[in-house]
């Protein structure tokens, strides 16, 4: 475990206990929340208690059906084979063969996955990240249906299969299994790792409670800083936090349609969080029409959520991002810092309250074991 990582024992041991007697669970959360961190740490829990983890990131293995299907295979222990050796070797051969016999790779690999229950007498458990990126083998010959194929083939497994994705909207179009959102670090969990003197509701507020920003300000924390003099120097032009938003920023705009539209209604967010359609249109100046389409597309990849008709960001640290460096002219140092000072306020601006106040009554579970439910807001109403 990193230093600088933030135990979290108790939601570790509910995930483990939930994955350990019941069927597939998906873990949500945007990116940076630490999900992948709790999938290894799950992992390394059941491993003491004599599992067999066997982990995939898909971000990296899906890029085409055959490389898939050998990382995968290269993702299991020998021991996780067992009397289902002849099979695996079977699909390599069929992933080696070239794409003419892709497809069938694929889905006898899924078909692998939904008999590995146990192997020596060991259960296993298979992780699978960022599943949602089996998406990108729906463009090859064969594999139009791969979600729902993958879907079938995990729900055939009655124990040990827990799943994450950062985008929760995209998973809940294609997949029926039960969700559970990563909760943000709270400031209780923050508190044993700061030195004397240090705010944890602080460090909390600065960056809304997701793993990745909390590591880089308990790291220049202890160094000696305070929180908003930390936040300040990472979100600064080449910081990380910067560099993090930016990255979290491109990736989903690219994920979304209407590029440079796209860019505008998140400008107009940024500036305003809270907005209904009404009050963008008007700020946008394009009809409601449009304005709908490309919120519902920021939506969609999990950009923004919107909670009664009112619009915000999934990570604010995000929209941060987009107020001081998405606006084409560089912000100045005392502008940051001006921006870090409010950013690690506990009670923060009337918008940051008002989130706080509306995320407790956002779709989507909290706690493990809570199972999303459908999205029930909508669109076609502007006032």
């Amino acid at each position: 475990m990193s230093v600088f990582e933030v135990p979290r024992p108790g939601l570790v041991a509910a995930l483990a206990d939930r994955v350990r007697a019941g069927p597939p669970l998906l873990l949500t959360g945007p990116p940076g929340a630490g999900k992948t961190t709790l999938l290894l740490r799950v992992a390394e829990r059941l491993r003491r208690d004599g599992w067999l983890p066997v982990y995939l990131d898909l971000m990296g293995a899906a890029s085409s059906p055959e490389f898939f299907v050998r990382s995968a295979l290269g993702a299991l222990p020998a021991e996780a084979f067992g009397r289902e050796l002849p099979r695996a070797t079977e699909i390599r051969r069929l992933a080696d063969a070239g794409r003419s016999h892709a497809d069938r790779a694929v889905q006898g690999l899924f078909a692998l996955w939904s008999a590995l229950d146990e192997t020596e007498g060991r259960p296993v458990l298979l992780l699978l990240d960022e599943v949602t990126e089996v998406r990108s083998l729906a463009y090859f010959s064969g594999l139009r249906e791969v979600e729902r194929l993958l879907e079938t083939a995990l729900a055939r497994r009655r124990r040990g299969t827990l799943l994450a994705t950062s985008f929760p909207t995209l998973a809940r179009r294609v997949s029926a299994f039960e969700s559970t959102a990563a909760p943000p670090i709270a400031a209780a969990e923050l508190a044993p790792l700061l030195p004397p003197g240090a705010d944890p509701g602080e460090v909390a507020g600065a960056s809304f409670g997701w793993a990745r920003h909390v590591r880089v300000l308990l790291e220049r924390i202890a160094g000696g800083e305070d929180a908003a003099g930390a936040w300040a120097a990472e979100m600064a032009p080449g910081g990380r936090l910067e560099l993090g938003c930016r990255h979290t920023y491109e990736t989903l705009l690219l994920r979304s349609r209407g590029y440079g539209i796209s860019k505008a209604v998140l400008a107009a967010v940024a500036r305003e969080e809270g907005l209904n359609l009404t009050a963008l249109v008007a700020r946008l100046g394009r009809t409601p029409g449009a304005i709908r389409d490309y919120l519902q597309w920021l939506v969609g990849v999990d950009a923004l959520t919107v909670v009664k008709k009112r619009y915000f960001y999934v990570d604010g640290l995000v929209r941060w991002w987009v107020r001081l460096h998405g606006r084409g002219v560089p912000a100045s140092p005392e502008e940051i810092l001006d921006a870090a000072r409010e950013a690690v306020s506990f009670h923060g601006p009337a918008e940051a309250s008002e989130r706080a106040a509306v995320a407790a009554e956002s779709p989507g579970p909290a706690t493990v074991g809570a199972a999303i439910l459908p999205r029930r807001d909508s669109l076609m109403e502007i006032d």
